[in-house]
């Protein structure tokens, strides 16, 4: 393979480096954004739309990475035997890999965060509807008990006569 071809491919694999960055980084966003919907319990749209949009974001990075080790895979022999001429081009990969495995962390902590604020959400409404049904149940039973408290048996009335 011809230096130049190899050139290629390394801009090519930086710039799958960049892209991956930047759609983590708007991932990272989305999951705010998801966890405001959660915390303001109002919005469930806002927060079915964040899903959604971080759905394809993670759809784009599966691409992504499965285009990046395809072009690594073709070109790792020859760069590692010119490590030298493409010294600048593989720190500069080593910094992205670096901050991408940040922002991974990131959303890996904002992901847990969000499932908790999920969880304790679906926990607080299951309860609210449970009282919900107490309190529906307790006026029926009151309702119902009143009902016969007012009825006289026909068979007493009878009898004071």
């Amino acid at each position: 393979m011809e230096m130049a071809e190899i050139r290629q491919y390394v801009d090519i694999l930086l710039e799958s480096l960049e892209r991956k960055k930047g759609i983590l980084g708007m991932l990272l966003k989305e999951n705010g954004k998801q966890e405001e919907a959660i915390k303001q319990n109002s919005d469930m749209d806002v927060f079915n739309q964040t899903v959604e949009t971080k759905s394809r974001f993670i759809a784009e990075l599966e691409l992504l990475d499965s285009g990046f080790e395809k072009v690594y895979d073709r070109v790792r022999e020859e760069l590692l035997e010119s490590k030298e001429s493409f010294k600048e081009e593989i720190a500069r990969m080593q910094l992205l890999i670096s901050e991408i495995t940040d922002l991974s962390v990131s959303i890996q902590t904002s992901e847990q965060r969000n499932k908790q604020l999920v969880e304790n959400y679906f926990s607080y409404t299951k309860n609210r509807i449970r009282q919900s049904k107490k309190s529906v149940r307790a006026a029926n039973d009151y309702y119902r008990n009143m009902r016969q408290t007012n009825f006289v048996d026909s068979h007493l009335l009878d009898q004071k006569k």
